[in-house]
């Protein structure tokens, strides 16, 4: 029986199995880089951070680096956003480009060790590694504009690894990592900026109208999905917009943060609807 992998290297794994993806990915690009142009005015496009980068396939980096003043990158898997970087520039990276190699969560060592030998101290110091914003203090600065690219869908899914499917743990631990998420893109974005948090909840293995649903059909299969309770576990847009619009995150935002238009995001075998919660800072 093959051991299990730690999350680093399940992403990394991840990460070259979807790296040839870059045609497939193509409207869900585009949809990503016209959400950044309608929501940061070119005046205030000096800094950008993108938590979850990977291999850069959901990224127009030429289409960006002409528009941003300088560009973070983060992620865990280092050689992915090299990869997709030396993909897109053929030439040296311009120098506005930086790499951040991150555990957001702070708390993956410990989902490691809890993954299929559960211990109430692990589980311990998972709940007490969740509990502070570790990414805040690893990247040293404030930006002008945080985009977390469907990065919390992957959180979650590492603590479903981490604890089981089963566990009565699951629920409060993806509730924690939800709220920290939230948490550390909006404290990433200094004042007067702007967060963008990119939302995939469900996916044509559920819902396989998904498939073949034309973009107008969008909104009504995405209110099908949530009457029905058919989404991710802790990845229900409404109820992620509700906590941001409530304390402790209310207080960051001029006005409560706003929902787009959902899309569809060809991710290979399956499709999902990915929607955005956009908000500005005090």
């Amino acid at each position: 029986m093959r051991p299990p992998l730690s999350p680093a290297i399940q992403q990394q794994e991840f990460n070259r199995a979807t790296r040839g993806n870059w045609d497939a990915f193509a409207e869900h690009r585009e949809r990503l880089a016209a959400l950044l142009e309608q929501s940061v005015a070119p005046a205030s496009r000096e800094s950008l951070c993108i938590l979850g980068a990977g291999n850069c396939n959901d990224l127009d980096m030429p289409r960006l680096v002409s528009q941003w003043s300088r560009i973070r990158l983060v992620d865990l898997d280092v050689e992915a956003m090299q990869a997709g970087i030396a993909r897109q520039f053929h030439m040296r990276p311009p120098d506005q480009l930086e790499l951040s190699a991150c555990d957001v969560t702070g708390a993956l060592e410990f989902c490691h060790e809890r993954s299929h030998c559960p211990t109430r101290e692990s589980l311990n110091k998972l709940g007490q590694a969740l509990a502070v914003l570790p990414a805040v203090e690893r990247l040293g600065e404030r930006f002008s504009c945080v985009v977390s690219t469907c990065l919390l869908s992957q959180l979650t899914s590492i603590m479903r690894y981490a604890v089981g499917d089963s566990s009565p743990d699951l629920l409060g631990l993806i509730q924690m990592v939800r709220l920290q998420h939230l948490r550390t893109l909006a404290e990433l974005t200094k004042s007067g900026g702007t967060m963008v948090a990119l939302i995939d909840f469900v996916s044509s293995d559920t819902l396989p109208q998904l498939t073949d649903a034309s973009a107008s059909a969008l909104p009504s299969l995405m209110e099908q999905a949530l009457r029905e309770r058919n989404f991710f576990t802790g990845m229900n847009p409404v109820v992620i917009r509700q906590l941001l619009n409530r304390p402790p995150l209310d207080s960051y935002w001029r006005e409560p943060p706003q929902a787009v238009f959902p899309w569809r995001w060809n991710l290979g075998p399956r499709t999902y609807v990915v929607t955005a919660l956009v908000g500005h800072r005090v």
